[in-house]
């Protein structure tokens, strides 16, 4: 039966019995009881959670097991290979924690050589996702074609568990010396060389470093702005000083004239008006009639009748 907290239904499979990996003459199934209570102590509490508890029964008494696995999270469960791929990132991200957290086990002289054979799984369809959390189903057994050879058994390690694991962790096969370690990088390069840098060697004087090569690295990174806004004002400089590039239009002599014509306007016009000024405040009789278009006074008599102008007298 599964142990308390592990009472949530995952899958359930079928196994060969000799597909069951032992260590010292005795399955990994029959004591994950008291391995996971050693995990949880050793990693922190809830660290066995990324194994499902196995229920096996023997079929008619043969060879072959019906397992149920059982988890502690009640979700649906999944194989990776049916989520979206936003919450596969995020499963597997958190399966990649979850067997980080596992390192005090596998060092520990009691239980780590047994945590090592269970980070073995089935097949790649062996991991599977119970909401946002990985859990291990078929942990602990492998298939008679990843056994046969160490070349074989790190093709399998590689293309399933092994992607999840950091490469100073590895999965181990009981009875046989064969290792195979993950392929996640625990510090990239540069941290690696820093870490160099920063610790000394045996024996090593370690100089003072001065500021010489940053000042000179800055300076090559900079020089380009000034040399940038140099030539772009240079290119317009000798743009403008290129002949025949600024030409300007000659004033032809039709231009004068007609500026001589209005000029003339502006000055009869000015002359009107300075006469009319000089006439309003004159009486009515008074006015120069031409000024509104009449004909002058001695005109108008003269072309007047005789009677009209004795009426008008």
């Amino acid at each position: 039966m599964a142990k308390a907290g592990n009472f949530h239904f995952v899958c359930s499979t079928k196994i060969k019995v000799s597909e069951v990996l032992s260590l010292k003459g005795s399955p990994l199934w029959n004591s994950c009881a008291a391995t996971f209570s050693r995990i949880d102590a050793l990693c922190g509490e809830g660290a066995s959670q990324v194994f499902a508890e196995p229920n096996v029964k023997r079929q008619d008494g043969g060879e072959l097991l019906n397992v149920a696995w059982f988890g502690s999270y009640d979700d649906d469960a999944k194989e990776m290979g049916a989520i979206d791929r936003a919450k596969l990132s995020r499963v597997e991200e958190d399966l990649v924690q979850r067997l980080e957290a596992l390192r005090p086990a596998l060092r520990d002289p009691e239980i780590g050589d047994t945590v090592a054979a269970m980070l073995n799984v089935y097949g790649d369809n062996s991991i599977m996702a119970v909401g946002e959390h990985a859990i291990l189903t078929n942990w602990g057994a492998l298939p008679p074609e990843a056994t046969i050879s160490e070349a074989a058994y790190a093709r399998h390690t590689e293309s399933t568990i092994g992607r999840f694991l950091k490469a100073d962790m590895a999965a181990r096969l009981p009875g046989k010396r064969w290792a195979n370690s993950g392929s996640i990088e625990t510090r990239d390069h540069s941290q690696a060389r820093h870490s160099n840098q920063s610790s000394p060697q045996p024996g090593s004087v370690k100089l003072p470093q001065t500021s010489g090569p940053v000042a000179v690295a800055s300076r090559r990174v900079r020089w380009w702005v000034p040399a940038v806004l140099v030539a772009f004002f240079g290119a317009i400089l000798l743009y403008t000083a290129w002949p025949g590039n600024l030409i300007y239009e000659k004033e032809s002599s039709a231009d004068h004239g007609v500026l001589s014509q209005l000029a003339a306007h502006n000055e009869n016009l000015a002359q009107n008006i300075t006469l009319l000024k000089s006439e309003i405040g004159k009486d009515a009789c008074a006015i120069d009639p031409t000024l509104v278009g009449l004909p002058p006074r001695e005109a108008a008599s003269a072309t007047r009748p005789a009677g009209q102008q004795g009426e008008a007298q």
